[in-house]
């Protein structure tokens, strides 16, 4: 269901409000996803400013923006 989501957004060019776990903590981040990389999904982080790669597992909750 995710890489569903994430490759809809791929295809339409969307932002993606997505809950994240990293080690201990819990992030909110609105990325905009370009591509799967095996496990991981490669989007430029607005937050960050920067491409990011996150992993799929890590993703727990993600919301079309």
């Amino acid at each position: 269901m995710i890489k569903k989501v994430l490759n809809s957004a791929i295809e339409k060019g969307c932002k993606v409000k997505m809950i994240y776990q990293k080690d201990d903590q819990v992030v909110e981040r609105i990325v905009s996803p370009r591509r799967f990389k095996g496990e991981l999904i490669v989007c430029y982080d607005h937050f960050r400013k920067a491409q990011r790669n996150y992993k799929l597992a890590n993703i727990l909750r993600r919301l079309m923006k």
